[in-house]
């Protein structure tokens, strides 16, 4: 159907919904990443439990009435997949309640730093009315899973999403793609910035960005949100063919790069250097130049900047200008198209591509 309908799941206690877990998908492709919740606020949560205050609404989406989707699946998390997580790392031993706990009914009952399992132990009443705490859980049912993203979005305007959650939210064959990319063994292993939040699939995104650019409009352009937003729009849906062939392209150029960096690489430490070294390995891949390109040359190149960098302040004038400029621009507007295009020319020189391969990029 292709509007939604909403109500309560009654009788949704905390330790219903702990034995339901299996049925219960936490990550559908809307939902923002996991593991964001700090300690304190996991404990706070579990404070305003043990202390009856009232909690905002989870929202399911109800998968199916029977159960018989093909992971067994009964619902998928909307909204309030954190506060779940804490719950149940809470029942699993992940942590206690704060050192400053108190129970506000009684202050003889002293749990303060005390786990799940203390509770239930010491307290078993407290853990009874603990695991007996009905969760405030609306259903939603419908099949456009276009609403379900929308009503995700809408939801999290409160706790606003960054840029990458609110893309992965749009859906589509262009989000799966960037989800493939990132998936990669390039961002799983090589890449040094963490993925808090997605900042993988951003990354990836500008990846695809790029080589739809070149590919549709034989230029670079900036890799800003606005950019990356209409990819994932304009990609949603009825052009698969495309999105494959971008997807492809892209994987092809990555695998060449997870050869040559290594896990965890301090070269690849953040993000303003992906797109420029997407374009040297790709530039390289078109004319069969890629042994020219090697880490060794890339350090030597980091260490060239770095010296550089201290003649420039002691004779200016002795100093490479061209150099200085990579060192500029590699601090400031790393996302513009004119910035990306400087500074792959600048390294693919110095990595020794030829002029043949160079004008891949910029023809």
């Amino acid at each position: 159907m292709s509007y939604i309908e909403t109500g309560p799941i009654k009788n949704s206690t905390i330790m219903l919904l702990y034995s339901e877990r299996d049925r219960i998908q936490l990550d559908p492709p809307y939902q923002r990443m996991g593991g964001v919740w700090t300690l304190e606020k996991k404990q706070l949560l579990i404070d305003s439990i043990l202390n009856d205050y009232d909690l905002p609404k989870l929202y399911f989406h109800e998968l199916s009435r029977d159960g018989s989707t093909s992971d067994g699946s009964t619902y998928s998390v909307v909204d309030g997949r954190q506060r779940l997580q804490a719950i149940w790392d809470f029942i699993d031993g992940g942590f206690s309640l704060s050192r400053d706990f108190e129970y506000q009914r009684d202050a003889t009952i002293n749990l303060s730093g005390l786990s799940y399992e203390d509770i239930a132990k010491g307290h078993p009443k407290m853990r009874i009315a603990f695991d007996s705490f009905v969760m405030p859980v609306v259903s939603i049912r419908t099949d456009d899973e276009d609403l379900i993203e929308d009503m995700f979005s809408r939801l999290n305007e409160a706790v606003p999403l960054n840029a990458a959650e609110k893309r992965n939210a749009i859906g589509g064959e262009m989000v799966i793609a960037i989800r493939e990319v990132a998936a990669t063994d390039l961002f799983v292993r090589r890449v040094k910035f963490n993925n808090n939040r997605y900042q993988h699939r951003e990354s990836a995104a500008r990846l695809l960005l790029t080589e739809s650019a070149i590919r549709t409009q034989g230029r670079l352009i900036d890799t800003k949100k606005e950019y990356l937003d209409a990819l994932a729009r304009d990609y949603s849906a009825g052009k698969s063919k495309e999105v494959v062939e971008l997807r492809d392209s892209v994987l092809a150029v990555t695998a060449a790069m997870s050869r040559l960096f290594n896990e965890k690489d301090d070269l690849l430490q953040s993000q303003g250097n992906m797109v420029v070294y997407f374009l040297l390995f790709r530039a390289a891949l078109s004319t069969g130049e890629v042994d020219k390109v090697s880490r060794r040359k890339i350090i030597d190149f980091r260490d060239k900047l770095k010296e550089n960098r201290i003649k420039a302040s002691e004779d200016y004038a002795e100093s490479s200008y061209e150099l200085l400029e990579y060192d500029r621009l590699s601090q400031q507007g790393t996302n513009d198209a004119s910035n990306i295009k400087e500074r792959f020319g600048i390294i693919a020189k110095e990595m020794g591509l030829s002029a043949e391969a160079i004008e891949t990029i910029l023809n």
